[in-house]
């Protein structure tokens, strides 16, 4: 029976995903990955010729899903269109999606030295990391000229508070399985409640325009979704992906 490549590669992702969750990247060995996987170590790399090669492919891959999973919330809600809706939306996904949400944070418990390695998803995502191609300051500015951000708002002091809240809300929902402390809000109360303060600070008090909003992040994230699948189809034998070999990489 022929094998399925495609499908033995997303079990070689799996396997890495699972790992860089469990043990982190700088513990990370491609061996382990082949166990985990039942194949010979051999036929892993030669699918993925190096630990930075696998880590990128499923970092690229989990963008997708992310993408995906925000683009469905953001569709589900009838006020999708907004800039507390969007950031609710994306919460929300963060929520469904352990890795995503580690890449979105940048979690170096998750990601060790590969967040600051030349050559890097990270390294090269810049600050885009947690939106895909735009940035928090041009997502507003995209909103602003579709007409749900004021003309007034500071956008670059409204965006470096959402990436700022970003980590807290999601060390808030790592612990959301557990019962609130008496003086905590729950998750939902503190997701909602941000999300309340991001519309009360920007939107417009006169007809805003939330469908032109909802095109605008629906665009943003088909747009996240194009970048991820082609730079998943460049990076396979990327020489600089090859850097950890000399490290003692199994």
């Amino acid at each position: 029976m022929a094998v399925n490549e495609w499908e033995r590669d997303q079990a070689i992702l799996d396997a890495t995903a699972e790992l860089l969750l469990k043990l982190g990247y700088d513990r990370l060995r491609m061996g382990a990955v082949a166990d985990l996987v039942d194949l010979n170590r051999g036929l892993v790399y030669l699918r993925f010729t190096s630990k930075d090669e696998a880590v990128e492919a499923a970092v690229l891959r989990e963008l997708d899903r992310y993408a995906e999973a925000w683009r469905a919330q953001v569709e589900a809600d009838p006020r999708g269109g907004s800039v507390g809706s969007a950031y609710r939306a994306m919460m929300t996904a963060l929520k469904t999606l352990p890795l995503a949400s580690a890449i979105v944070a940048r979690d170096e418990e998750v990601f060790g030295k590969y967040v600051r390695r030349p050559g890097s998803y990270f390294d090269r995502a810049g600050g885009t990391a947690a939106t895909g191609p735009m940035s928090s300051r041009e997502f507003l500015e995209a909103m602003r000229r579709a007409g749900v951000v004021r003309r007034d708002v500071d956008v670059r002091a409204v965006a470096f508070v959402m990436d700022g809240l970003t980590p807290a809300i999601r060390r808030a929902f790592l612990r959301s399985d557990e019962p609130p402390a008496d003086d905590e809000p729950s998750w939902d109360q503190l997701l909602g409640t941000v999300a309340d303060m991001l519309d009360q600070a920007v939107t417009p008090a006169k007809a805003p325009d939330f469908p032109a909003g909802r095109e605008v992040l629906l665009g943003v994230l088909e747009q996240a979704r194009a970048v991820a699948t082609r730079s998943d189809g460049r990076s396979r034998g990327n020489p600089a992906h090859q850097q950890d070999a000399a490290e003692g990489d199994e």
